[in-house]
């Protein structure tokens, strides 16, 4: 199946284009490897933003992390190879969580990309992954995500 197929099984519309923040490449494909730049819980201009465990509930920001890996495979399917999913793995996602200073369950916000990433890719979609708490993040998301990805071609 299609990566862009897939993601309209899933109902995700794509956007004809990405936003940027800085002066940065979206993605960079190196050999089979695709590095994917910081990802923020944006849609429709709107950025998820504030502190979790204060302003943000772990259930809005772990929908905010699956909205990060939307964007993610957005990013992927705007490359224009028309990726088949069975070709592509995830190998690993670092997860940051705009956090209070006692705030403990990073996990289960980023577990909201992490899940969504294996609902697209099946068993590809498993990955090592980082998930770490921080004191700030642009434009005060609540999320961010970034990624490295494998495709064979």
């Amino acid at each position: 199946m299609k990566l862009e197929d897939k993601l309209k099984e899933l109902l995700i519309s794509i956007p004809k284009s990405t936003v940027k923040f800085g002066n940065y490449l979206p993605f960079l494909k190196d050999e089979n490897k695709i590095y994917i730049s910081g990802q923020l819980p944006l849609k429709d201009g709107q950025i998820i933003s504030g502190k979790v465990g204060n302003e943000v509930s772990i259930k809005k920001a772990n929908q905010a992390a699956k909205l990060c890996a939307v964007n993610t495979f957005i990013i992927l399917n705007s490359m224009g190879k028309n990726i088949d999913i069975e070709n592509l793995s995830c190998i690993q996602l670092s997860g940051f969580v705009n956090s209070e200073n006692k705030f403990d369950k990073h996990p289960d916000v980023i577990n909201g990309a992490s899940d969504f990433i294996c609902e697209v890719l099946g068993k590809n979609g498993m990955h090592t992954r980082v998930a770490v708490g921080c004191s700030s993040l642009p434009k005060n998301a609540c999320v961010e995500i970034s990624s490295i990805f494998s495709l064979k071609e």
